[in-house]
């Protein structure tokens, strides 16, 4: 009998393991878990991703002389022309980490795909577009390679020049707008436009325009021929066209999300740019600037202070810290450095606020000086004006 039992427990062990086993595989794979993600979300991804980062507030914006902040520690840049790591590496981590790596998976995805070759083409502009914003911030970047860790592993990809940058974005901007076909497939998820392809069509040529105006110095044959090119084949005609990054209360604008909190009182428009717009009457000055008159503390930037006539406003020098500009402010007779002009968080910069990246405006501000080949500016009207200066840089 003890010899039985000494059997049958062995045995029925087996069975309870082997029956544990039975269906463990399929336990252990989430069901709701996505394998795969639809491409047409993956480029949303990569468009709503475009919006700038905070950097851009520090640096870019303070390059062209338009917001600056006098106050040193995080928001050092470019007031003082210094490097700011923190600031500056925002804009390469966003756009490779969040724009590249998406377009490339796009396309990776759909470029063997007839039926996607809308989507394919659409990746393509949005991803030429990225990589012109970020070979002006940084020069030389990893382009043919850069964005490939994700879909080839290529975790060290080589630096290419500007110059053969602008070559390949020209070609892609030029090969992707053409082969666009309202005939196929639309991609009608698409967040920007959904999927027109005439709207599509009109962002590519109007990036076209911006790239081929780059060259204008370096190659004035070259920037006739594609910006010519470009308008030809049709560029944005209103404000509808608009390439623009909506935001809301759960996503919001980078630069808005810091003016309206933390940095609210440490910003303000730049003194060349407030004595522009006056000097020439520019109706944009009163929907972009608001001046607190006479505030001495951040607190006491409120709305019973705040003007937006454009006759008060006061812009802020460039190159001073928060010690040496309250000589500055003391001696234009303002109560302060926060009696300086600001941009308007209220209206053009508060949380909600779109971000514009390619608008009409950009070729139509282009028209009137088409350079080409023989040293003639191309009107509108398709005339020709001789012009002493010919080379025109966007």
């Amino acid at each position: 009998m003890k010899k039985i039992i000494s059997y049958i427990l062995p045995i029925l062990l087996l069975i309870t393991v082997s029956s544990c086993d039975q269906g463990f595989d399929e336990l252990n794979v989430n069901k709701v878990s996505p394998t795969a993600i639809n491409p047409n979300f993956i480029l949303n991804s990569a468009i709503i991703n475009t919006s700038p980062p905070n950097g851009t507030l520090i640096y870019d914006i303070g390059i062209v002389q338009q917001i600056i902040s006098p106050n040193s520690g995080v928001l050092t840049g470019a007031n003082y022309n210094q490097d700011n790591r923190n600031a500056s590496q925002e804009l390469w981590q966003r756009y490779f980490r969040s724009v590249i790596r998406n377009t490339r998976d796009v396309i990776d995805q759909t470029q063997d795909d007839p039926s996607q070759s809308n989507l394919t083409n659409m990746a393509r502009i949005w991803q030429a577009y990225a990589f012109m914003v970020l070979t002006d911030a940084y020069g030389d970047i990893p382009y043919s390679q850069g964005g490939k860790g994700y879909t080839d592993q290529i975790n060290f990809p080589e630096y290419d020049t500007q110059q053969a940058i602008y070559t390949d974005i020209i070609k892609e901007l030029q090969e992707a707008t053409a082969a666009l076909d309202a005939g196929k497939t639309i991609a009608t998820a698409d967040v920007m436009y959904n999927g027109n392809v005439a709207q599509w069509k009109k962002l590519g040529n109007s990036i076209l325009v911006r790239a081929g105006m780059r060259l204008s110095k370096v190659d004035p044959t070259k920037a006739a021929q594609v910006v010519s090119a470009a308008f030809q084949s049709g560029v944005m005609e209103n404000n509808s066209d608009n390439c623009v990054v909506r935001h809301d209360a759960n996503y919001q604008n980078a630069q808005g999300a810091t003016l309206n909190s933390t940095e609210a009182n440490n910003f303000y428009l730049v003194e060349s740019f407030v004595s522009y717009l006056k000097d020439n009457n520019d109706p944009r000055l009163a929907a972009i600037a608001v001046r607190y008159v006479g505030a001495t503390s951040g607190p006491e930037q409120n709305a019973a202070r705040a003007s937006t006539d454009p006759s008060v406003q006061i812009g802020m020098p460039m190159g001073h810290d928060n010690n040496t500009i309250k000589a500055v402010a003391t001696n234009l007779g303002l109560a302060s450095f926060y009696d300086f002009s600001q941009v308007d968080r209220t209206r053009m910069t508060r949380n909600t606020a779109p971000m514009f990246l390619v608008t009409y405006a950009k070729p139509s501000f282009c028209l009137p000086k088409l350079p080409n080949a023989d040293g003639l500016v191309v009107m509108p009207n398709n005339t020709s004006t001789m012009v002493s200066e010919h080379i025109w840089n966007s």
